[in-house]
């Protein structure tokens, strides 16, 4: 297996470099018993290797009465969450052959019938840059067993498939690493690859000593590449105008699948669809069509600041973009405005505020974490190639720190995303000025009912107004006009007033009695906590920390080159 012929490697994931399998099966007897059904431990192993279509098939056979889409929808979000929280969890001797291997400059390849978005988050997530080529179930027209995911992997790394080894753990893809000409290399896990035949080895377990690339290769690449090393950021990202270095693309190439890549000096983006060099966008402006080496067509326009907001690491749950649109709207974020924000979470609603306000304008966000707020700052840095002059992170108690940050009466707006926000009502009204708008962002009925009757109490707000929004696309082709299957429903409740000028007193508003009686113990049942929602744990917390500050920094350092260059040319 060290022979110098070797070209590259081909990983199966599921089961082979991750142990993802039993995330799967946790995903799949929830849904089928949802419905009624029964789903044993047997037929989860039937499953193992079997493309996505035919494994939402048979669910559906067990009860589940989705659509494919939907099904397969559901189990990656479902694995991806279990991802989120636990981690990348390798199988023995995986990492360090794959991190050997990389070290070594031997090209590797992710070959799954997973989808595209779970293939990449699973690279995302490995600390170094692991996969030269990413083939991935929504990629290819047949499925394992064909061989038709190895040969597009092998044809993108320019490869000849003969040179090449593909390591799997189930039958379905070893018969398609086999049928596809490359040496293939059986690491039973789950189910026995007995039978299987063909020109294939067996090794159980996997271990770095099965396929090792030479030590003189070894000597002179101790390290794997890392991806800030590799691929530093040229400049700071612009918003419009143009594609430049540094600028993020979003690429929809055939079938309407979507890339979003970094334009590098000599960068290439590769999919089994052929090679698309970076160098082809540099000049052109935002919503070009460009065409890569196999004559496909890919549209190229920048990423809107909410695809940026759903794919940013994640320190705490984020304020999603339905949301964020209500909150401009109904708290009336202006150019200029004075913003004070509690609960900065991951950074999205501070990206969404900055944006309003302008360069005039002033933000001042409180976080009680400091994990939290070092997330939330490295993605806005991210974002905006620096630091904003117009945002101020303080870690501390908005009730005790807000005082001694803003001077009475000074502020114009002031939005609450927490679990108490009625604690911090009084403090607020005495920051807001008159006419000023404090909006909450709240979870459930009990919260709401709870801070609707404390802003009430105080009579310093005029009547609140509560409201949630809901989004559900619709499918519009021709005649064929319907509302989409699947909607974004309840994420949270916005509730505002205004402040009422000193010693105003509002005209009494008549309502039927009800019952607004209640103690503590009942606004605790409601309480995110007592209703079951999983909360972050501090090593997946302190690990999105990194991957944000790690982004952060690139942008950083392609700032400051990006200046030094500019000097030496201006000189």
């Amino acid at each position: 297996m060290t022979s110098p012929a070797l070209a590259a490697v081909l990983w199966d994931m599921d089961g082979t470099l991750v142990d993802t399998e039993p995330y799967w099966m946790a995903a799949e007897t929830p849904l089928v018993e949802r419905f009624g059904g029964t789903w044993s431990h047997e037929q989860a192993l039937g499953m193992v290797g079997l493309a996505l279509e035919d494994s939402a098939g048979l669910l559906q056979n067990a009860g589940v009465p989705w659509s494919v889409d939907e099904i397969i929808a559901y189990l990656t979000d479902e694995v991806l969450r279990q991802l989120a929280t636990v981690g990348v969890p390798f199988r023995p001797g995986a990492y360090e052959l794959l991190a050997d291997l990389r070290a070594a400059g031997v090209k590797t390849g992710l070959v799954t019938m997973s989808m595209r978005r779970m293939a990449l988050t699973v690279a995302d997530l490995i600390d170094f840059t692991a996969f030269d080529v990413v083939v991935a179930g929504d990629d290819v027209e047949r499925p394992k067993p064909f061989p038709d995911p190895y040969l597009q992997a092998a044809a993108a790394l320019g490869v000849d498939i003969a040179d090449t080894v593909a390591i799997e753990d189930s039958p379905n893809g070893l018969r398609s690493a086999i049928a596809s000409g490359a040496v293939s290399l059986g690491v039973p896990h789950m189910v026995s690859l007995e039978g299987v035949g063909g020109r294939a080895a067996v090794a159980q377990p996997l271990r770095t000593h099965h396929l090792r690339p030479p030590r003189a290769a070894r000597r002179a690449h101790p390290h794997p590449p890392r991806r800030d090393a590799d691929h530093p950021m040229s400049e700071t990202p612009h918003l419009s105008g143009p594609f430049r270095v540094g600028d993020r693309v979003q690429l929809t190439g055939p079938k309407g699948r979507m890339h979003t890549i970094t334009l590098r000096e000599a960068g290439e983006l590769h999919t089994h669809n052929g090679v698309l060099k970076h160098e082809l966008l540099v000049g052109q402006p935002d919503g070009s069509v460009v065409t890569n080496s196999s004559g496909h067509d890919y549209l190229a326009v920048r990423p809107l600041l909410r695809d940026f907001v759903m794919s940013m690491p994640r320190g705490a749950a984020i304020v999603y973009p339905k949301d964020a649109a209500q909150i401009l709207a109904q708290a009336d974020i202006f150019p200029g405005a004075t913003v004070v924000e509690a609960g900065v979470g991951s950074g999205a609603l501070s990206l969404w505020l900055l944006r309003a306000i302008g360069p005039a304008g002033r933000l001042l966000s409180f976080e009680r974490r400091e994990e939290f707020a070092e997330v939330a700052r490295a993605n806005v840095e991210t974002f905006h190639g620096e630091a904003p002059a117009t945002w101020e992170v303080v870690v501390g108690d908005l009730v005790q720190s807000l005082p001694d940050a803003v001077e009475p009466a000074s502020v114009d707006r002031v939005v609450l995303d927490m679990l108490a926000p009625w604690e911090c009502i009084d403090a607020v009204a005495d920051a807001l000025t008159p006419g000023g708008v404090v909006l909450c962002y709240i979870a459930t009925a009990t919260q709401l009912s709870r801070v609707a009757e404390y802003i009430r109490a105080t009579g310093l707000f005029t009547e609140p107004d509560a409201s949630e929004t809901m989004v559900r696309g619709w499918h519009v082709e021709g005649l064929a006009v319907r509302p989409d299957h699947r909607m974004v429903a309840h994420t949270g409740f916005l509730i505002t007033a205004r402040r009422l000028a000193p010693g105003a007193i509002p005209p009494e508003v008549k309502r039927r009695a009800s019952k607004s009686s209640y103690g503590d113990e009942d606004v605790e049942l409601w309480t995110p906590g007592a209703v079951g929602d999983r909360e972050i744990t501090d090593k997946n917390l302190r690990k999105r920390v990194r991957e944000a500050q790690k982004s952060a920094e690139g942008v950083r350092q392609s700032v400051a080159g990006a200046a030094s260059e500019d000097t030496g040319s201006t000189a």
